[in-house]
């Protein structure tokens, strides 16, 4: 199961994370080919022309960024003991809603996700089990279990659709 948060942050921490990862023309961004897994020959032509815009936080057991400390209001809000995992997806607007594929961030046990969404669209993350969405709403986190199957899409309605992916174990 999940749950939803809206107003996560104060207004001020929000906004200065907005501002961050959505204007900040410092903020450094990578192209990343397919979504959620390595595109194969067997993925749809949709799932093809899906792409995104990342950062990579933190990995692997370690800092991965110079932009780490950007992290510093929403870590200690989530209560978070230990990263797996934290970074910053930014898809592009589309004329059609697309879909990921279904996927679990992690199967460890008592792993969490958090995704906290930067900005309004029309996109959304749907879970596999209930087929229930969750709206992209601004400064709304939706925290699950790593292992918890679901899909992310891109929005059409507004330039991007920018979310913050955090796994954790809390404290």
């Amino acid at each position: 199961m999940f749950k939803v948060i809206d107003n996560f942050l104060p207004k001020e921490q929000f906004l200065e994370l907005q501002y961050t990862y959505l204007s900040n023309k410092k903020f450094p961004y990578y192209y990343q080919d397919g979504k959620d897994y390595p595109v194969s020959d067997k993925q749809s032509k949709n799932l093809l022309d899906q792409y995104q815009f990342t950062h990579l936080f933190f990995d692997n057991l370690k800092e991965n960024s110079e932009w780490y400390g950007t992290l510093k209001y929403i870590l200690p809000k989530l209560k978070v003991s230990s990263l797996t995992r934290a970074k910053v997806n930014l898809n592009p607007i589309n004329t059609k809603l697309i879909q990921g594929q279904f996927h679990n961030d992690f199967n460890y046990k008592n792993n969490k996700t958090a995704v906290y969404y930067l900005n309004s669209c029309d996109g959304y993350t749907i879970f596999k089990k209930n087929n229930k969405k969750v709206y992209s709403k601004e400064n709304r986190v939706v925290i699950f279990n790593s292992k918890e199957l679901h899909a992310g899409t891109n929005t059409t309605n507004t330039k991007v659709r920018c979310v913050l992916n955090i796994n954790y174990y809390e404290f």
